[in-house]
């Protein structure tokens, strides 16, 4: 993978994670010396401000003209799109199919994934292409620090 797809690929995973965390009920004694848990609703909120934040300090480092402003428009709005998440087969389909036929049902679920990452990708890429060199480097700088940080703000958990 050249350092362009993993600056795309790493822009895309942090600019919106693709894991939206659902169903988390409040405990009824929150942790001790703590915060609260959050909710699933909560926490998809906070991910949305969180997302929204780095987007808005994206945009204010890059110091965009207005010759740009489109294709910042086309990228934000890709990148604030939730990812559509296929169904995943169930354990019970599963082991009623045959080994061919289980690697084919994950098969069609990987290229449905992969197409949903291929858009945020090309996306990111459009972008880029309409940035100068100095831009370019913020993005690159910019996109970077959360590469190492990993999904979910996770240091070094993309790294080997």
């Amino acid at each position: 993978m050249t350092t362009f797809h993993r600056i795309a690929l790493s822009a895309a995973l942090l600019i919106t994670s693709s894991i939206h965390l659902t169903g988390f009920a409040q405990p009824a004694n929150p942790p001790q010396g703590g915060r609260p848990m959050m909710g699933g609703a909560q926490m998809e909120s906070h991910r949305e401000a969180k997302h929204q934040k780095h987007l808005n300090d994206l945009k204010s480092a890059l110091q965009l003209d207005s010759t740009q402003e489109s294709a910042w428009n086309a990228f934000s709005a890709e990148m604030k799109t939730p990812m559509k998440r296929p169904a995943r087969p169930q354990p019970a389909e599963m082991e009623k199919m045959t080994t061919p036929e289980r690697i084919d049902k994950m098969m069609a679920f990987k290229g449905e994934r992969d197409a949903e990452m291929s858009k945020r990708m090309t996306a990111t890429k459009n972008f880029y292409a309409s940035l100068n060199p100095a831009q370019q480097k913020v993005f690159d700088a910019h996109t970077h620090k959360f590469m190492k940080q990993g999904p979910m703000g996770h240091h070094d958990k993309m790294r080997p």
